[in-house]
């Protein structure tokens, strides 16, 4: 009698063991949904940012005074350049910047001015959902790294095959013909994979310089542009 209370109390912690195994996989599962979800927001982001750097190419007219501008904000190499080249319809739904000036050349330099100003404005809050998706990948897979350290998977895989689980949820883990030679496989199959920034393909936002502290370049850089591409800047200005 007293082997089946041990064995019957032994039974119940192993369940207990088996129920939290799976609610806390759960949780951490919603994490990496949640992740999913953010990095799509990010990634809305980062084309915004980008459409903002074409308005930038486009003004600029010429690869010199891309290269030039290049310089001018500090990067190593355009961001977006090569996705610019292949977009032809990068306007869309790129917010039109509309300016007032007594002479075009006037109206272009406030355009550009203004058009930088927004690119700004809009690396900023790529950076910061940037720096703060970066974050919270971290924060999940220390979870997950705590997760799979709590528990022996394939102790609570052996236990499975011997339990009275919902046969929908003890399929979920073990498949209709378990084997135990199947059981690495199972065990490969149920372990998390490490998030990784590189695996959403977002791009690094660069550091760029505040509007007013490169005003007088930007301006100078406009009135060459200007002085160069005059006619087909007309178009560009409204």
């Amino acid at each position: 009698m007293q082997d089946d209370i041990i064995g019957a109390l032994t039974q119940e912690v192993k369940e207990e063991v088996v129920e939290n195994y799976l609610y806390e996989r759960r949780l951490i599962e919603t994490q990496i949904n949640h992740v999913d979800d953010v990095a799509q927001h990010v990634a809305e982001l980062e084309d915004r940012l980008y459409k903002c750097f074409a308005r930038i190419y486009d003004l600029l007219s010429v690869p010199k005074y891309m290269n030039r501008f290049i310089k001018l904000i500090g990067v190593k190499a355009a961001p977006f350049e090569s996705r610019f080249r292949e977009d032809g319809d990068y306007r869309k739904g790129l917010q039109c910047i509309r300016v007032r000036g007594l002479t075009n050349r006037a109206k272009y330099k406030k355009l550009f001015r203004e058009s930088y100003r927004r690119l700004f404005a809009r690396n900023e809050a790529y950076k910061k959902a940037h720096e703060d998706f970066e974050e919270e990948t971290k924060a999940v897979n220390r979870n997950v790294k705590k997760f799979e350290n709590n528990y022996d998977l394939l102790t609570l895989l052996n236990f499975l095959k011997d339990t009275d689980l919902e046969f929908v949820e003890k399929k979920r883990w073990l498949g209709d013909n378990f084997t135990p030679a199947e059981m690495g496989s199972i065990e490969a199959s149920l372990s998390f994979k490490p998030i990784r920034m590189e695996q959403f393909k977002l791009d690094p936002p660069p550091n760029l310089p505040e509007p007013k502290s490169i005003q007088k370049q930007l301006n100078d850089l406009a009135g060459c542009v200007y002085g160069q591409c005059g006619e087909r800047i007309k178009t560009l200005v409204k």
